[in-house]
Parts: C-alpha cells; sequence; structure tokens
C-alpha cells in the first residue's frame, strides 16, 4: 500500500470513528503478559473510505482509538490490513492473526506511527485466506502481536456489517 493511500486509509479511520479524543491509551499493551482487555466501546465499523473503497474498523466510535482497520476495493484479491503496534522497527515484518483455528502470519510494511508513538503496520491479505474466512463466518479476530484483546465482534449488528464487507469485497 503507497504511503499516501495508507495516510488516507487513517485519516478515514479517524474520521469513521469520530476522530474527537486524543487522551485515550492505545489499545495494544507493551507489557502484559496476558492479553489486555478492550477499551470500552470498541466494536466493528462499516463505512465508506476514500476512492470508492470499503473500510471495516475495528475502534471506538467518537475517538481515535483504532485497534484494526481492513478495507478493499470491490470485486478485489485481497483486502489492506493497518493496525499499530507497541514493538517493532522500521522495514518489513509480520502481523499474526488468528480467528478460531485458522491461523496466519502476513508480511506487513512497519513505519513509526504519529498517532500513537509505535508502529504502524500495513499490507494486504488474499481476500480467499482461511482466518478471513473464518473471521467472515464467526465474528471472531485476534491480533497476536503485542498480545492484543480480541477484536470480537459483539453484537448481531456487527456481525452484520462484516458479512457486508466481505460481501462487498467480493462484488
Amino acid at each position: 500500500m503507497k504511503r499516501q493511500g495508507l495516510w488516507l486509509l487513517l485519516a478515514a479511520s479517524a474520521a469513521v470513528l469520530g476522530a474527537c479524543s486524543t487522551t485515550t491509551a492505545p489499545p495494544m499493551s507493551m507489557t502484559s503478559p496476558k492479553a489486555a482487555p478492550a477499551p470500552d466501546g470498541m466494536k466493528w465499523n462499516y463505512e465508506r473510505a476514500p476512492e470508492g473503497k470499503m473500510m471495516l474498523a475495528y475502534g471506538v466510535p467518537a475517538s481515535d482509538v483504532v485497534g484494526l482497520v481492513f478495507s478493499c476495493e470491490r470485486k478485489a484479491k485481497s483486502v489492506g490490513l493497518v493496525t499499530d503496534l507497541a514493538r517493532g522497527k522500521a522495514g518489513a515484518g509480520v502481523v499474526r492473526l488468528n480467528s478460531g483455528k485458522a491461523q496466519g502470519r502476513y508480511a506487513v510494511q512497519l513505519t513509526r506511527s504519529e498517532l500513537t508513538g509505535g508502529w504502524e503496520a500495513s499490507g494486504d491479505i488474499p481476500l480467499a485466506n482461511v482466518v478471513l474466512a473464518a473471521f467472515e463466518k464467526t465474528g471472531l479476530i485476534s491480533l497476536v502481536e503485542d498480545k492484543a484483546y480480541p477484536q470480537d465482534a459483539r453484537s448481531a449488528a456487527e456481525r452484520a456489517d462484516i458479512k457486508r464487507f466481505f460481501g462487498f469485497c467480493r462484488g
């Protein structure tokens, strides 16, 4: 994903979620040996992104707390992924996602995040990937890096938005 496109996606994510609070701590835990609890109010949000793309973002509405963002164009072969990590170094990296028993490792580009001071990870996942398929079916997904909290859909509306997002991607 081009750097300008990444910034547009992150700006759109912030706009979708309200981006009016800058005092909330980032959702990733740097020192906890167990998964950190999700901040109150985290949910999946399905919205239009720039350039005719659709976006599925896990975050707190009316804040800048965004844990995970997926984006795609209609009839896409892959889904864009953007997340923030507490640790890393500039350059190529890997992000691991789990959904139930499905697990995957995905190549990402790490750059310093101006928003959180951590590391912004961006990459692409094939739309037909087993983890994304399991996520669409169950609404369950977890980012493994930084022992992050699960980004699970807790309501029927969130699960419906997840299905709508993947339906849009497939066209």
